[in-house]
C-alpha cells in the first residue's frame, strides 16, 4: 500500500475526529453546556459518543508517533512538543478563559485565574495532558522499554492498571495523561508492529466488533459524563479505534479536514459558541439548524483561520505553535497535525 493511501486513511480517520468532536460541543457536554439539551436522540447520541471520541483521537496520535518515533535527539524532541502543544495551550486557552469570562451566555465553568492552566482550561486539558504522555515516550524509547514486543506488552499492562486504579492529580493535566496512555501505547503498536495486517483478517474484525457490542451493552444507556476508567469502557473504546483502523475508510473531503485537526481542536469551541449566541440572538430556535450552523462554523472557521495565521511568523507560533518557512506560508495545513499528533 503507498505511504500517500495509508496518510490519507489516517488523515480520514482524524477527520471524522474531528466531526465527532465538533459535534460534542455544539451539543454540549450535559444539558447545562452548548444547546442544552435535557433528553433525546441527538442527547443520547452525544453522551454515546464518548465511547469513541477521545479514545480515538489519542489512538491516532499513537499510531502517527509510531511513523515518526523520537529518533535519538532528546532536545529537539522535548522542545518541538513544548513548542507545537504548550504555546497554543497557554495563548490559546487563556484567550478562551477571557472571553468565558466576558462573554454573556457563554457556559463553560473556569477555576481561580490564579491556578489557570495549573488546573486545565476546558477542553486544553487534553493538549496538556498529551504532552506529558510525549515526555512518557521519550523516557521509554530512550530506555528501550517499548522496542519489543515483549516489553511493550509489558508497559502496556503496567499503564492499563494504572489507568483503572490510579486517577492521579488534576493538576497540570496529570489526571488525562493516564485517561490517554492505553489508547496511545494501542495505536502506537499498530503502527510500530505492523498490526494492521492482523486486524483485517475478518475473523479479528468479527471477535473485535464483538467485544465492542458487549462492553457497550454492558455499560447500557448513555449517559452525560460517565466514568471513563473502567473496563469496559477502555475495552470498547480500544476495539473500536482498531476497528475503524481496519476498515480502511478513505473520503477525500473528510481526510482533508483532517488535515487541520490541530487547528479545529484549539479554535473551534469559539466558532460553535459564536454560533449558538448568534442564532440564540435571532431568536431562531430550530435545533437541526443550530446544529448544522455550529457543526459547518466549528469545522470551517479553524480551516479559515490556520489558512490566515500561516502567513505570519509569531501569530503561527502563538497560535499553532508552528514555525513558518517560506515554502508553507500558504497555510495548505498539510503537516499540521502529523507533528504532533
Amino acid at each position: 500500500m503507498s505511504r500517500t493511501k495509508v496518510n490519507l486513511r489516517i488523515e480520514t480517520l482524524r477527520g471524522l475526529a474531528c466531526l465527532l468532536l465538533v459535534l460534542y460541543h455544539v451539543i454540549g457536554a450535559d444539558a447545562s453546556f452548548g444547546l442544552g439539551l435535557h433528553d433525546g436522540v441527538m442527547r443520547r447520541f452525544n453522551d454515546g459518543l464518548v465511547y469513541l471520541r477521545m479514545p480515538l483521537f489519542t489512538f491516532l496520535s499513537g499510531l502517527v508517533y509510531g511513523l515518526r518515533p523520537f529518533a535519538g535527539d532528546s532536545r529537539a524532541f522535548l522542545l518541538g512538543k513544548a513548542r507545537r502543544l504548550l504555546i497554543p495551550m497557554l495563548v490559546v486557552g487563556t484567550l478562551f478563559a477571557l472571553l468565558q469570562t466576558v462573554t454573556r451566555g457563554a457556559s463553560a465553568l473556569l477555576g481561580p485565574w490564579y491556578l489557570i492552566h495549573l488546573l486545565p482550561v476546558a477542553h486544553y486539558w487534553f493538549v496538556e495532558s498529551l504532552f506529558w504522555v510525549f515526555v512518557l515516550m521519550w523516557v521509554l524509547e530512550r530506555r528501550d522499554f517499548i522496542a519489543t514486543p515483549a516489553g511493550f506488552g509489558l508497559v502496556l499492562t503496567l499503564t492499563c492498571a494504572i489507568y483503572l486504579t490510579v486517577r492521579g492529580p488534576h493538576w497540570l493535566g496529570i489526571e488525562g495523561a493516564i485517561y490517554l496512555l492505553p489508547y496511545f501505547l494501542v495505536g502506537l503498536a499498530v503502527s510500530r508492529f505492523s498490526l494492521r495486517n492482523l486486524l483485517v483478517v475478518p475473523g479479528v474484525r468479527l471477535a473485535l466488533a464483538l467485544l465492542a457490542l458487549g462492553s457497550v451493552v454492558m455499560m447500557g444507556l448513555p449517559m452525560p459524563n460517565p466514568d471513563r476508567r473502567t473496563v469496559t469502557m477502555l475495552l470498547a473504546g480500544v476495539s473500536l479505534c482498531l476497528l475503524l483502523v481496519s476498515s480502511s475508510l478513505l473520503i477525500p473531503r473528510l481526510a482533508w479536514v483532517g488535515r487541520y485537526s490541530f487547528s479545529i481542536y484549539l479554535f473551534h469551541v469559539f466558532f460553535t459558541a459564536f454560533a449558538r449566541l448568534a442564532l440564540t440572538a435571532l431568536k431562531v430556535d430550530e435545533l437541526l439548524f443550530h446544529i448544522l450552523l455550529g457543526l459547518a462554523l466549528g469545522v470551517a472557521g479553524p480551516i479559515v483561520l490556520e489558512q490566515f495565521v500561516l502567513r505570519y511568523k509569531w501569530p503561527a507560533l502563538l497560535l499553532l505553535g508552528r514555525t513558518v518557512q517560506p515554502s508553507n506560508r500558504s497555510g495548505t495545513g498539510a503537516d499540521v497535525a502529523v507533528t504532533v499528533y
